[in-house]
This record gives C-alpha cells, sequence and structure tokens, in this order.
C-alpha cells in the first residue's frame, strides 16, 4: 500500500470513529435523535462499545500521526538530496570557472565557450585574467578545449510531496484492534 493511500484510509478511519463515538455517546445520554427507532440499549454494553471504539480511536491516531511524520521525513529528504545536488553542481560550475581562469591567466587559449561563461560569471574576474595573461605575454600558451563540453541533459526534479505518497508502507492499521468494523462501510476499509 502506498504512504498516500494508507493516510487516506487512515484518515478515513478517524472520520468513521469520530462519528460512532459520537452516536454512542448520545445514545448513553439518552438523546433521542442518537438511538435508531427508540429501541431500548444494555447500558453497559453501550459503556464497552464506546470504550472499544475508543480504544481503536487512539491506536489509529497513533498510526495516523507516524503516517504523517514518515511523510514529512521522506519530503524532508528528497527536498534536501535535491538541495545538495543543486549545490554540487553549482560547486562544479564554479571550478570550471577558475579553471578557465587559471588557464588564461596563465596565456593559454580557451575556447570562446568557455570565456563566455567566466565573463557571464563575473566580468572582473575576466578582464583580471586577461590582464594577467598580457603581463606574462607568452607565445607558446596551451590550447584548451571546453571544459562544459561534457555536460548532461538536466532531469527533471522530482517532488518531494509526490514522493512520499508513492512511498510503500504496507498495511499499517493491521495491528489495531477494530472495533465495530461491521459497522465501517467497505469504502473506509480500503476495499474496492
Amino acid at each position: 500500500m502506498k504512504l498516500g493511500q494508507a493516510r487516506q484510509i487512515t484518515s478515513e478511519r478517524l472520520s468513521f470513529l469520530v462519528q460512532r463515538k459520537r452516536e454512542l455517546t448520545g445514545v448513553l445520554k439518552g438523546d433521542p435523535s442518537a438511538s435508531a427507532g427508540g429501541a431500548n440499549y444494555d447500558r453497559v454494553e453501550l459503556t464497552r462499545t464506546l470504550n472499544a471504539v475508543q480504544e481503536e480511536y487512539e491506536q489509529t491516531l497513533e498510526v495516523a500521526d507516524r503516517l504523517s511524520e514518515l511523510d514529512a521525513n521522506i519530503q524532508n529528504a528528497e527536498a534536501s538530496r535535491q538541495q545538495g545536488e543543486a549545490q554540487a553542481e553549482a560547486m562544479e560550475e564554479l571550478m570550471k570557472i577558475l579553471e578557465v581562469f587559471r588557464r588564461i591567466s596563465k596565456g593559454d587559449k580557451v575556447p570562446a565557450t568557455d570565456e563566455r561563461k567566466l565573463m557571464e560569471y563575473s566580468s572582473e574576474m575576466y578582464m583580471a585574467a586577461k590582464n594577467m595573461a598580457l603581463l606574462r605575454q607568452r607565445c607558446d600558451g596551451k590550447e584548451h578545449e571546453s571544459l562544459w563540453a561534457d555536460e548532461e541533459p538536466e532531469e527533471e526534479p522530482v517532488d518531494p510531496s509526490e514522493l512520499a505518497a508513492n512511498t510503500e508502507v504496507g498495511d499499517p492499521l493491521a495491528q489495531v484492534a477494530s472495533a465495530g468494523s461491521a459497522d465501517l462501510p467497505a469504502e473506509s476499509t480500503g476495499a474496492e
């Protein structure tokens, strides 16, 4: 079962249990609109049923809290991974720019695309590199290939909330003792 589905089923189950608690509490308090057809009920049995529903509600609420925490953790991990990748790419770009600066300032020939990247990053660095190259006046400078020739196309980033919602979590409600499951509509149990 996917995390998004598990959260949906848990939410539906909590709503059902809240409604069931209201009904049972209304019957215990003698609310005529809560009792079905004015039937008489055993108060002890109603109290036991209400306690069982309350216990199931608390267990289901704990499961819902754990699922929410898992969802947030997955989203945060994915966002951190994406930020780390972006920072790594930015550092790689900076290292290339510094290497182009070094090559130009040594008097070596670099491709025009690399010079343009340096100029776009910092015109002051570009001018400093060119001035340093003029001071050296080397005629035997090396000719280099572009540092950006091996770039791969960018991947589409993954939406952290979509990743979290599609994470498999099994059936988290399997451990919750069901009180009054016979009263639960089929769509609330996840059965299609």
